[in-house]
C-alpha cells in the first residue's frame, strides 16, 4: 500500500469520523454563546470537553503528504468575537489560575488565566482543521487531521484539561456559593440529554 492509499484510509478510519463529528459540535457550540445562559453554557462545556478530548486522543496516527500548511480560516476577528462573546456569558466567572503553562518556569505563582481565551485558543485550530475537512479534498484533509493531531498533543489539549478544572470549579465551587443560586437554580434545567450529546456517534465498540 502506498502513502497515498494509506492516508486516504486514515481520513475515513472510525475514529477520525467520530473525532470530525465532535469536532464540529463543540464549534457549533462555541458559536451559538451568544443565545446561552451561564449555567446551561458551563455544563454543557464540561460534557463536551471530555468527549472532545476522548476522540481527539484516538486520532489515527498520520503523516502530512504536503510541504506547505493547509489554509487557516479564523481571522484574529473571529478569534476576539468568540473570546468576548464567552468572556462576557461568564463575567465574573471567566478569571482562574493556571500552573500548568510553560511560563511557569519563570515564575513561582500561578498565572492569571481566562476560560474565554482558553476556550478560543481550543476552537481557533479546530475550527480550522473543521473548515479544510470540509473541503473533501483528500491531500489538504489528510494533512490537516495531522496537524490537528499534533496541535492536541503540543497546545490545544493541555488547554481542553486546564479549562476542565476551572469550569468543574466554577459549576460545582462558584454557583454554589453565588447570592443568586436560588433564583438562577429555579431557571436552571439541564436539557442536554446523552442522546443529544452522541447525536450521530456509535460510541460502542466494534466487535
Amino acid at each position: 500500500m502506498n502513502m497515498e492509499e494509506k492516508n486516504s484510509q486514515v481520513i475515513f478510519d472510525k475514529n477520525a469520523v467520530e473525532f470530525v463529528t465532535v469536532a464540529a459540535e463543540f464549534c457549533g457550540f462555541m458559536e451559538r454563546v451568544s443565545d446561552m445562559r451561564c449555567r446551561d453554557f458551563v455544563d454543557k462545556s464540561l460534557k463536551l470537553l471530555p468527549l472532545l478530548y476522548l476522540k481527539a486522543s484516538l486520532l489515527p496516527a498520520c503523516e502530512r503528504m504536503e510541504d506547505a500548511d493547509p489554509e487557516t480560516f479564523v481571522t484574529e476577528t473571529d478569534y476576539e468575537v468568540l473570546r468576548g462573546s464567552i468572556a462576557s456569558l461568564l463575567g465574573e466567572y471567566d478569571d482562574y489560575l493556571e500552573v500548568f503553562l510553560d511560563d511557569m518556569a519563570y515564575s513561582d505563582t500561578p498565572i492569571h488565566q481566562n476560560i474565554s481565551e482558553s476556550l478560543a485558543d481550543i476552537y481557533q485550530p479546530i475550527k480550522d482543521f473543521i473548515c479544510v475537512f470540509q473541503l473533501g479534498l483528500e491531500h489538504t484533509m489528510n494533512d490537516s487531521l495531522a496537524i490537528c493531531r499534533e496541535l492536541f498533543a503540543e497546545f490545544w489539549g493541555q488547554r481542553l484539561v486546564n479549562v476542565m478544572r476551572a469550569l468543574h470549579d466554577v459549576k460545582y465551587r462558584q454557583f454554589s456559593h453565588s447570592s443568586q443560586e436560588e433564583e438562577d437554580s429555579a431557571l436552571y434545567e439541564d436539557n442536554c440529554t446523552e442522546e443529544e450529546l452522541y447525536e450521530g456517534l456509535d460510541m460502542g465498540d466494534d466487535e
